[in-house]
C-alpha cells in the first residue's frame, strides 16, 4: 500500500500545469480555485482548447512542450486524464514533459492521493449494522417531502432477455454478487416482506407504496427509458397509472443515455442508442402526457416536474427544452418544471442555467474527492487495476457538504444511502460505502432536510428506493431488516437516532 502524492505539497511549487480540461481537469481546477491558487501561475492545456469555455477563471491553451529551462524545476505537471481509457496517450505525455525538462509529473489518481492496494490485502473494518424490525411512522408528518429514485428493471422484457440472457432482471446481477475483500457486504438479499419481487405484479407495487408511505416517503422519481419513441421497462409505471388506488406520488426522470454492454467491459457495444432526432422533443412530451395528467403526478409550484438525467449529454439542450415547453402548452399540459441532475458540472458551468428551472445534486463520485484529506483507494490484482476509485461513506458525505456549500445549496438535495456496483461489474467497479454507518446516514439525511427547509423547498430526493445492483436501496434486506428506512424516517421527522417507536 502506498500513497502517491500529498496535495499539501502543492504549496511548494511556483507553477502548475494541468493537462486536460475535461471531467478530471474540471475537478482539479475546482480544487485549485477553492484553495485560492494564483491563476497567473496555473496553465491549462487541452488539445481541444479552442472549444473549452473558461472553468473557474482558468482559460485553456494549446499544449506546449517547449523546453522548461529553469521554470521546469519548480513546476508540477498534472495529467488530468483517465488512465484506464488513455493509457498510451498518458505515457506519451509523461515522456514529452520529461524530455522538456519537467521533473514532477503526476496523474489524476496521484493528485487525489489514491492508495493502490492489492486485492488480497484489502480489509475494511465496517461498523456492524444490526437487524431492525419495522417502526411505523404513519402518524407523523415529515419536515420535508422526500422523493426516492425508483428503478423499474425488476421484470422481464424481451430486449433484456436477448441482450443479457433469458429471464434477465436486475435480480440476476444481485444474486451473482460476491465479496471483493474481507468484510465486503455482498451479496445483498431482500427481506422476505418483499422478496425477489417481480414488478409486473401490481400487488408488489402496492406493498412497496404502502411501505414507502409508512416511512414518510412522498413519492417516487421513476427512471423513464425513452429512445425516440421506443420505451423500455414501463410496465411498473403503467401499472401505477392504471391502478388509482396505489397511494404514491410519482414523477419521471428521462434517462437520456444509450445502453451498452459496459457491465461486462464492452461499453463500445451499443444495445440501444439514445438519439436526438428531429421531432423527438414533441414526441417525448406527447408520450409522457398520460402520466403527467394523473392527479398523483408531482408538481412544483403547480407545474409538472420533469427531470433529465444528463443535461451535458443533450444535443442542443436549450432547443429541446424550449420545444418541450411549447409542446406542453399546445397539448393542454400547460407550464412544466424542468430539472436536471448535476455533477461533475453544474448547469451554470454548462451554460444551461437559464434553460432549466432547477438542478439536483445526484450521486457522483466527485463528492468523495471533495472531502478534506479523503481516504481513497484503487484495487489491483496481478499488476492490473480491477476497480475504479473506492472511498469511505463518511468522506462522500463530507465532500457532498463541501460542494453543495460552494453552490450556495441552491440545488435540490439528494441523499445517497451508499453506492457499490460490484454486482454489475467484475472490474472497474465503484464503491463509496466503506465503513458505512447508520449514524453517518442519519446525519446526512438530517443535513439535507435542514438545507431543504432553509432553501424554502418542499422536496428533497433520495438515492434510491431500489437500486439493488448498486447497493443503494431503502427497501429492507435480510441482514439489516428495516434499519435504513427507520433511520431515514427518524431524520426527516426530526427524531433522535435512538428513537425506538411508541
Amino acid at each position: 500500500m502506498h500513497k502517491i502524492f500529498d496535495r499539501k505539497d502543492l504549496k511548494n511549487f511556483d507553477n502548475i500545469i494541468v493537462y486536460g480540461a475535461g471531467y478530471f481537469g474540471n475537478y482539479i481546477l475546482r480544487y485549485l480555485s477553492h484553495y485560492g491558487f494564483d491563476k497567473r501561475k496555473v496553465t491549462v492545456m487541452d488539445v481541444n482548447w479552442k472549444k473549452k469555455s473558461p472553468m473557474f477563471g482558468y482559460v485553456a491553451t494549446e499544449p506546449n512542450f517547449m523546453p522548461a529551462s529553469n521554470k521546469g524545476i519548480n513546476t508540477i505537471v498534472i495529467i488530468a486524464m483517465n488512465r484506464k481509457k488513455y493509457t498510451t496517450t498518458i505515457d506519451n505525455l509523461y515522456a514529452q514533459f520529461l524530455n522538456a525538462g519537467y521533473n514532477t509529473i503526476i496523474g489524476f489518481e496521484a493528485f487525489m492521493g489514491v492508495e493502490v492496494i492489492s486485492e488480497n490485502q484489502f480489509i475494511v473494518d465496517t461498523p456492524p449494522l444490526l437487524y431492525q424490525d419495522e417502526i411505523d411512522f404513519s402518524d407523523m408528518k415529515p419536515l420535508v417531502k422526500p422523493i426516492a429514485f425508483y428503478l423499474p428493471q425488476f421484470h422481464e422484457i424481451p430486449e433484456n432477455s436477448k441482450w443479457w440472457g433469458e429471464g434477465f432482471t436486475e435480480w440476476t446481477n444481485v444474486k451473482k454478487a460476491r465479496p471483493k475483500y474481507v468484510g465486503h457486504y455482498q451479496p445483498r438479499e431482500p427481506h422476505d416482506d418483499l422478496g425477489y419481487y417481480d414488478l409486473s405484479d401490481v400487488k408488489i407495487i402496492r406493498k412497496q407504496a404502502a411501505m414507502a408511505k409508512r416511512h414518510g416517503i412522498y413519492g417516487w422519481n421513476i427512471y423513464y427509458y425513452w429512445f425516440s419513441g421506443k420505451t423500455l421497462l414501463t410496465k411498473p409505471l403503467d401499472l401505477i397509472l392504471e391502478n388509482k388506488d396505489i397511494d404514491i406520488h410519482f414523477c419521471l426522470t428521462w434517462c437520456n443515455h444509450s445502453w451498452s454492454k459496459s457491465w461486462v467491459g464492452n461499453k463500445h457495444e451499443t444495445l440501444i442508442e439514445c438519439e436526438y432526432l428531429e421531432h423527438d422533443p414533441e414526441k417525448f412530451i406527447d408520450d409522457i402526457k398520460k402520466y403527467i395528467d394523473d392527479e398523483r403526478y408531482i408538481k412544483v409550484d403547480g407545474k409538472p416536474l420533469v427531470s433529465v438525467y444528463l443535461a451535458q449529454d443533450m444535443v442542443d439542450a436549450s432547443d429541446i427544452i424550449e420545444r418541450w415547453r411549447n409542446r406542453a402548452r399546445e397539448i393542454g399540459i400547460g407550464e412544466i418544471y424542468v430539472n436536471s441532475t448535476i455533477r461533475p458540472f453544474t448547469l451554470a458551468e454548462l451554460g444551461l442555467q437559464a434553460t432549466f428551472d432547477s438542478e439536483m445534486e445526484f450521486f457522483s463520485w466527485w463528492y468523495a474527492f471533495a472531502a478534506e484529506n479523503p481516504k481513497l483507494y484503487q484495487m489491483e490484482k496481478d499488476n492490473e487495476f480491477i476497480s475504479s476509485i473506492i472511498s469511505r461513506y463518511v468522506d462522500f458525505v463530507r465532500g457532498y457538504k463541501n460542494i453543495t456549500s460552494e453552490n450556495n445549496n441552491a440545488a435540490y438535495m439528494c441523499v445517497p444511502c451508499g453506492f457499490d456496483n460490484t454486482p454489475r461489474y467484475e472490474k472497474n467497479y465503484r464503491l463509496h460505502s466503506l465503513e458505512f454507518s447508520l449514524n453517518d446516514y442519519y446525519n446526512f439525511v438530517k443535513y439535507a432536510t435542514e438545507q431543504t427547509i432553509a432553501q424554502g423547498k418542499e422536496y428533497m430526493f433520495l438515492f434510491a428506493w431500489n437500486e439493488w445492483a448498486e447497493s443503494a436501496y431503502l427497501e429492507p434486506d435480510k441482514k439489516t431488516g428495516y434499519a435504513m428506512l427507520n433511520t431515514l424516517s427518524k431524520a426527516i421527522n426530526g427524531l433522535p437516532l435512538d428513537y425506538k417507536g411508541i
